[in-house]
């Protein structure tokens, strides 16, 4: 594990490499309970979704892709962190994970697309 300076609110971020966050992904878990749920699909049939519990805890579930798995981690390390939804775009993202396979870069965009979508006003 690597500190990235800067960060929100004076915290550092968390930089891991993909075999770390595939090796012990503690935000994998059930999405049942959420109070919000945002998922995202890219044409080639990954998924992933992203819940946010009232408690505070962020959880994720992915398909295989340990690219995907790596993001989704670390995302939902980051909400945990009080990290704004906003700041955890594709770039942000791309820099909190070493080691991804160049085309599977993309990835860290449907994760951000996920956090968008569970945090997007709910229609009425």
């Amino acid at each position: 594990m690597r500190a990235l300076a800067g960060g929100t609110a004076g915290a550092c971020a968390r930089v891991r490499t993909v075999a770390e966050c595939v090796a012990a992904p503690a935000h994998a878990g059930a999405l049942e309970g959420a109070a919000r749920v945002g998922e995202a699909a890219a044409d080639d049939g990954r998924v992933v979704r992203i819940g946010l519990f009232p408690d505070g805890r962020a959880r994720f579930r992915a398909t295989t892709c340990a690219s995907l798995i790596a993001y989704a981690e670390v995302a939902c390390e980051a909400l945990e962190a009080g990290v704004a939804a906003d700041a955890l775009d594709a770039g942000a993202l791309r820099g909190r994970v070493l080691g991804v396979h160049p085309s599977h870069l993309e990835r860290a965009a449907l994760v951000a697309a996920a956090v968008r979508a569970a945090l997007a006003p709910e229609d009425r």
